[in-house]
């Protein structure tokens, strides 16, 4: 008697694969910022979760760097770098775990006129 195949084995290549990729989540190039003020319109979530949120910062001004994370009603303001300033113009990479109903943004407490910001969502153990 042959075994009903389950679900995960009607998945194609492609779908499996998909989630092996980064999904990019902000990618912000010269952008413009006044102290305390989120770098991001609006917050950005995780697609799936849990999973890792790749975050690359550059700015031109030296300052802390904070998310503020929120799980529905409560945010908290975490800051990067043990709470240091960034060096100006240097490149900075930080990972941040988000699960399920995570929203997180990003502000520096000085202005920052011309920062780089990219966000990639990492699903999978591709790090």
């Amino acid at each position: 008697m042959a075994l009903k195949p389950t679900s995960r084995d009607n998945r194609s290549a492609r779908q499996i694969t998909r989630k092996a990729l980064p999904i990019e989540k902000a990618n912000v190039h010269k952008g413009n910022k006044n102290a305390n003020i989120d770098f991001l319109a609006a917050n950005i979530t995780p697609s799936d979760y849990p999973v890792l949120f790749r975050v690359q910062v550059m700015l031109p001004v030296a300052g802390k760097f904070t998310a503020l994370i929120t799980d529905g009603t409560n945010e908290l303001t975490c800051h990067f770098n043990g709470g240091s300033n960034l060096v100006a113009n240097s490149l900075y990479v930080f990972d941040v775990l988000m699960h399920d109903g995570d929203q997180i943004n990003f502000q520096s407490d000085q202005n920052q006129d011309g920062h780089l910001l990219r966000v990639q969502e990492i699903a999978w153990g591709t790090q």
